[in-house]
């Protein structure tokens, strides 16, 4: 390796890991600053502030790495390009990859790190650290603070189970609804329960009204009628408490599994989930793409021309933000198949990048 990609290789960590810190730091601050009267109102102790913090870390590092890697690439190469010693490694006849090589590497690096705590980490701390934020942070003192309104799921069986509201301490499901399927997604059976009960590792309910319904979806007699009785749920609360997770804050495996409960189920929800899941791969590699589309057009020579390739090379970049947003909601939105949609944004970005790469060499 030569002294410049040495000093690139070099200059590229100390850049990353200082803005990776000072971006974690801003968000903290901006995020103390969203409920600062909560905080003074409630008298809500410095422990149980650090440690929503201390739980919220990984989330936050794996949402900033792509913005830190963009804006070390950009700041490492725009000074490079400032010296005119881009100019100079070009001009004796080294091709521009020799530089961003290091930089690239340690950003794959980056990338595989970054797979591991959204797919390790990630899911358990951001359960922990909202169950601070709901019990200890916003609702201090309140009664109902680890209540859950508007609970729905796909349950196992081709069930959908609608509770109005679940209280994970109690383990209670309230106004519960109950859809039964058959394999045409037509619902043959209907069970409204008052209140159901975790005991005994089942579910019991209270109050309960089983209505038959024919294949026009019309109940065909009067509801059979319980005082009490099991309830046909093999969910547990803990699963209860794991399927209102975001796709987002699931590991691969989760989402997968929960996936294999909808794989009969409506066609747009199992779209939806395939392309969460693809994008669960596609995730990680945000860093690596942003970093070789903006370094290209970072690149310009002289004072006053870097600042403007400074700015251009992040503006570039950022705009890999939107079209993956539309890629995702096409795919969503079953115009795109789940893989294409997941991976769209990726491929033409990293081909753009490249193909600026090859031509300011």
């Amino acid at each position: 390796m030569r002294i410049l990609e040495k000093y690139v290789f070099k200059s590229y960590i100390s850049a990353f890991f200082f803005c990776i810190t000072l971006l974690m730091v801003l968000g903290i601050i901006g995020d103390v600053l969203g409920f600062l009267d909560d905080i003074v109102k409630n008298n809500i102790p410095l422990a149980s502030i650090l440690s929503f913090y201390f739980y919220l870390a990984p989330f936050a590092f794996v949402n900033m790495v792509p913005f830190a890697s963009l804006l070390a690439s950009v700041y490492v190469f725009n000074a490079l390009s400032k010296n005119h010693e881009i100019t100079a490694f070009i001009t004796s006849g080294l091709s521009l990859w020799r530089l961003v090589k290091p930089v690239l590497f340690v950003t794959f690096i980056i990338c595989m790190a970054t797979f591991i705590i959204n797919d390790k980490y990630v899911p358990s701390s951001m359960k922990k650290s909202s169950r601070i934020r709901q019990e200890e942070l916003e609702h201090s003192g309140s009664k109902n603070r680890s209540m859950i309104k508007e609970l729905t799921i796909y349950g196992k069986g081709d069930k959908i189970i609608y509770a109005k509201s679940f209280s994970p301490k109690t383990k209670t499901l309230n106004n519960l609804i109950i859809h039964k399927q058959d394999r045409e997604h037509q619902i043959f059976e209907k069970v409204n329960v008052r209140i159901a009960k975790w005991r005994d590792e089942a579910w019991y309910g209270q109050d309960i009204m089983v209505f038959k319904a024919g294949k026009n979806g019309k109940f065909t007699s009067a509801p059979v009628v319980y005082r009490e009785k099991r309830i046909d749920i093999a969910e547990t609360p803990a699963q209860f408490m794991n399927n209102q997770w975001d796709p987002k804050f699931m590991s691969y495996r989760q989402l997968r599994e929960y996936l294999g409960i909808f794989r009969v189920g409506s066609p747009p929800t199992v779209r939806r989930l395939l392309v969460d899941l693809n994008y669960k791969i596609a995730l990680p590699f945000t860093a690596l793409i942003t970093v070789l589309v903006g370094v290209p057009f970072c690149i310009e020579t002289g004072r006053a021309s870097a600042l403007i390739g400074m700015v251009r090379g992040i503006t570039v970049a950022m705009l890999y933000l939107p079209v993956m947003a539309i890629s995702l909601a096409l795919g969503k939105g079953g115009i795109l198949p789940p893989f294409i949609a997941a991976w769209f944004s990726n491929v033409m970005f990293a081909c753009v990048g490249i193909y600026f790469i090859y031509k300011k060499s």
